[in-house]
């Protein structure tokens, strides 16, 4: 079993509820006979709110990320191509799935997961080297991401290696799912709602492991909705 990570970025003379029901409707319709896990990430009007915490360091952000998981690559690989007729581009990751904090899907499946869901893609730092970083993110950070905010999904991507040679390199692919007062209201955020002392300790402790193993100018930090389609 192999778990794909596709960043999508939509082809502009496709109107943004017909790049949704594509992603949404036809495309596993197109694949079920391929794939045994589905889902829909896409930058759209439902998380505007939460522009705040968008950051870029390979602009313009994709417009969709696809989360699907398939036999194995070698036999699937030709399928990728039903992305293009509503894209102009896509970067594809194969990843490995480490699921910590775990929400009951079945009440998401078909429809928009409440709140929203933070994707982040990492890359390592020159300074540190791929045990250590590793080392850190499981045994340190976790727990700290954890503990000091509201996240209610919590899933970590290996990347195993990327399918695109001109595509950044990155390390990792975080999926996180927090409440939707989370978008703007950094006590919501960092699990401090109505505390101010709790959401400064909250933070500096989150922000001071991050800069121990994450490289700020070669991130992607996309605020999207979540559609569990299979």
């Amino acid at each position: 079993m192999e778990k794909i990570v596709i960043q999508l970025w939509k082809n502009p003379d496709i109107e943004e509820e017909d790049f949704k029901n594509f992603l949404i409707n036809e495309v596993p319709r197109s694949l079920k006979d391929h794939i045994s896990s589905y889902q829909v990430n896409l930058a759209d009007e439902d998380v505007k709110e939460a522009a705040g915490l968008i950051q870029s360091c390979y602009p313009p952000s994709p417009n969709a990320i696809i989360f699907l998981k398939v036999k194995n690559f070698f036999h699937f690989e030709q399928k990728l191509s039903i992305f293009e007729s509503h894209a102009t581009n896509f970067f594809s990751y194969i990843v490995s799935e480490s699921k910590i904090i775990e929400a009951d899907d079945s009440k998401n499946l078909n429809r928009r997961t409440d709140g929203f869901s933070q994707i982040v893609f990492l890359e390592k730092p020159k300074n540190i080297d791929s045990f250590d970083w590793f080392d850190h993110w499981t045994h340190h950070h976790t727990e700290i991401a954890i503990e000091t905010q509201s996240n209610f999904i919590y899933t970590q991507n290996t990347v195993v290696r990327k399918l695109n040679k001109e595509s950044p390199n990155f390390i990792a692919i975080i999926e996180e799912c927090f409440p939707s007062g989370a978008m703007s209201d950094q006590e919501e955020f960092y699990a401090a709602k109505g505390n101010p002392t709790l959401l400064k300790k909250n933070a500096e402790i989150m922000m001071e492991s991050c800069n121990k193993f994450i490289d700020f100018s070669k991130i992607e930090v996309i605020p999207t909705s979540r559609y569990l389609v299979i």
